[in-house]
């Protein structure tokens, strides 16, 4: 998911038209928690392959809100976004990533 900054981050010193991207996890009404490296979508652990490495932190179970989502990026320990600053609103998404061009041993589409 591509999206301009929540006012979390604009208070943070992000401009507002800087485009984050992040994958989404949850959806309204959803729940999220991260517990012992795992992340649990709706108490089901989700299978995440394409990660860095396993959460190094837990965060309580957390319902999505209506018109909001739950992102995060792949890099779980070095990424800032929902379990930093909460929940997107989904009038911030601008868009969705279609190609991988990053590293250049994973060129590919998505």
């Amino acid at each position: 998911m591509v999206f301009d900054p929540p006012q979390q981050l604009q208070i943070q010193g992000y401009a507002k038209d800087q485009a984050f991207i992040k994958r989404v996890i949850g959806t309204p009404g959803q729940t999220v928690e991260i517990q012992d490296g795992k992340v649990y979508l709706n108490d089901r652990p989700l299978d995440e392959n394409y990660i860095a490495e396993p959460p190094a932190y837990e965060m309580k179970k957390a319902q999505v809100p209506e018109d909001q989502l739950f992102v995060m990026g792949d890099n779980r320990n070095n990424s800032n976004d929902s379990h930093v600053w909460g929940f997107l609103p989904k009038q911030n998404v601008i868009g969705h990533a279609c190609f991988r061009f990053w590293p250049f041993s994973r060129i590919s589409r998505l």
